[in-house]
């Protein structure tokens, strides 16, 4: 079986997705080497690809748009989407795409109405003409079943797996943080989601009563470094806390070795890879009671109410000072770790793609074609009603401290 992967989406901004992609390219050759991947890749891929060994590459097609990869299904079986779209669909291949989340329609709020009718195209009838999906977690599996429609005979339920952390390289200019300051570290884009506001009023209470503990964080801040800046002064913590942006991997890793723990206040997630990232380093965890969060840290995490900036001030003080706390949690990720391996990653990726060659027939390929894709040009920008009661219902079912663990 060759799997045609399209990978126009491969950015460095696009987070956990793109580094699940990458370790999925990474292990794929080594692991399933009776499968290969035949990569369509786009100039802009360059940077990301070339850190992949050469028999990750060993077939690939460089193309110009993605509805090129039309003239290259003759040298494919099944055709990949590892970034929760099918595009261009329908199409006269076995297809299969993964699901990350719709956070649209839980936090509409966060949204665009341009960015609503965009999502709402391409989620909904992705799920619903593919013929086999890959759902990072129990989560998002239930978004795509209860919200989008989508068969769950054709969902497999695939937990991320944490790309190998390099050895570590500081990252810190001398005199920015004083060497041994303690810090806790988050890294994330600058998107709504990720509840920096929040976190950053957390701090401001932290810095009341300890004044030493500072906050690094990661990730892009998108465009946003005014209002990044903005928000560090009206929380007036400017002295405590350090923005690096986008790093190598190399220095997350030496972040995640020196962090008293990971704060991880985010609001929503399909799955959350830097809770495994942390868990193999064996940096303490403090995270929210939300979404998929407890699904994966378990027993690893101390949990706080991401929407409370005192519930998060608590926890990361505690993590801080706590180190019967720190040491149950960090062997608690040791174990906890072992669940999230890429063998299993790999093996319920081949699953999918099984599911997508047996479904796939001249039928479902005439009504995706005839009856799916005309509906599909309807454009809409609101949600509805029914909707707004499951996203409400499912959130609600989510929120929650996994029986054993340890909250603030």
């Amino acid at each position: 079986m060759r799997i045609g992967i399209g990978l126009n989406l491969l950015a460095p901004d696009n987070g956990g997705v793109t580094n699940y992609a990458l370790t999925l390219l990474r292990h794929w050759p080594e692991l399933a080497p009776a499968h290969p991947m035949v990569l369509f890749s786009f100039a802009h891929n360059e940077p990301l690809l070339a850190t992949l060994p050469a028999a990750a590459r060993q077939h690939e097609i460089r193309l110009q748009t993605q509805e090129e990869v039309l003239d290259h299904f003759d040298k494919i079986d099944v055709y990949f989407c590892p970034f929760g779209t099918l595009w261009p669909r329908p199409i006269p291949k076995p297809s299969v795409l993964t699901f990350h989340d719709m956070q649209e329609r839980f936090y509409p709020e966060f949204f665009t109405a341009k960015e609503h009718e965009e999502r709402f195209f391409h989620y909904d009838w992705s799920l619903r003409m593919a013929d086999a999906v890959v759902a990072i977690s129990d989560f998002t599996r239930d978004m795509a079943v209860q919200i989008a429609g989508a068969a769950r005979s054709k969902i497999h339920v695939v937990s991320h797996v944490p790309d190998a952390l390099p050895a570590p390289e500081p990252p810190l200019p001398a005199g920015v943080l004083p060497a041994g300051r303690p810090f806790v570290f988050y890294p994330a884009n600058f998107w709504k989601h990720k509840n920096h506001a929040r976190l950053l009023a957390a701090m401001a209470r932290v810095h009341a009563r300890d004044p030493n503990l500072a906050l690094v964080c990661t990730g892009s801040l998108l465009g946003r470094e005014a209002e990044w800046h903005e928000a560090v002064k009206s929380a007036g913590i400017s002295d405590h806390v350090l923005h690096l942006g986008q790093v190598p991997r190399a220095q997350i890793s030496w972040l995640y070795h020196q962090a008293r723990a990971l704060v991880f206040p985010s609001l929503f997630e399909g799955f959350g890879i830097p809770l495994l990232e942390a868990m193999q380093i064996g940096c303490p965890i403090a995270c929210g009671h939300n979404t998929s969060q407890p699904n994966v840290a378990r027993t690893a995490g101390l949990y706080f109410d991401a929407a409370n900036p005192d519930s998060i001030a608590d926890a990361i003080l505690r993590v801080h000072e706590d180190e019967p706390l720190r040491q149950r949690l960090i062997a608690a990720g040791r174990e906890q770790r072992g669940r999230f391996t890429i063998e299993k990653l790999v093996a319920g990726h081949l699953a999918a793609f099984a599911t997508a060659r047996r479904r796939h027939n001249p039928v479902r390929a005439w009504y995706n074609r005839r009856v799916l894709l005309p509906r599909s040009l309807q454009p809409r920008t609101q949600l509805t009603a029914r909707e707004i009661r499951v996203a409400a219902r499912l959130l609600r079912a989510r929120n929650h401290v996994p029986p054993g663990c340890e909250r603030a």
